[in-house]
């Protein structure tokens, strides 16, 4: 690993700690977009980059032995991003610290989860979840655009339809990075995975 994925992974790694910080945390969970397109990548990405800085190092022996070809951790970040689409977990993660904790450590854990499967999975496992993902938050973008109430209880009916915009231009994201993966597109910018 080069410095320079290093250095991008070590700064990753810290995003729960500034996440928790009271002001930032309100700010990103005070507008649905933010909450569900800035805040759950991004612990996705903490989760994902401790995983890469630890097996850097070499202080990583491959766990979950019964992980074959990498499914279950990739089915577990599926689960993970299923569930945190559904407006009323939305909302429980804004009223009850309990539910919010379970929030951070559930995207932060499927980050870690994906990191380690993808080492071990083939690039048709790989292409299958990305499909899957773009599949979930596009029905997920598309329900909340053409829901004629508000589905959360704490965000107001423009925020919803800008998450639902958002979702949708991410499953198109998502669909575009399974065809470059299909190509044979490289991992990442100078060989970061």
């Amino acid at each position: 690993m080069g410095t320079t994925c290093r250095w991008r992974f070590q700064v990753l790694s810290c995003t729960p700690l500034l996440l928790l910080a009271p002001s930032i945390r309100h700010a990103i969970e005070s507008r649905m977009a933010l909450h569900m397109l800035l805040e759950f990548p991004l612990l996705f990405a903490s989760g994902y980059a401790v995983l890469r800085l630890v097996e850097a190092r070499g202080q990583l022996r491959r766990f979950l032995v019964l992980d074959h070809l990498g499914i279950a951790g990739l089915t577990a970040a599926s689960c993970v991003f299923a569930f945190w689409m559904i407006p009323a977990a939305l909302d429980a993660a804004l009223i009850a610290p309990s539910v919010a904790a379970a929030k951070y450590v559930s995207w932060w854990s499927a980050g870690f989860a994906a990191a380690n499967a993808l080492g071990r999975t083939t690039m048709e496992i790989r292409i299958f979840f990305l499909g899957n993902a773009a599949w979930m938050s596009a029905t997920a973008g598309l329900l909340y655009l053409d829901a004629a109430n508000r589905l959360c209880v704490n965000y107001l009916f423009g925020d919803q339809t800008l998450a639902g915009k958002g979702l949708v231009m991410l499953a198109c994201l998502l669909i575009i990075l399974a065809v470059v993966r299909q190509r044979g597109g490289g991992p990442g910018v100078k060989g970061c995975r």
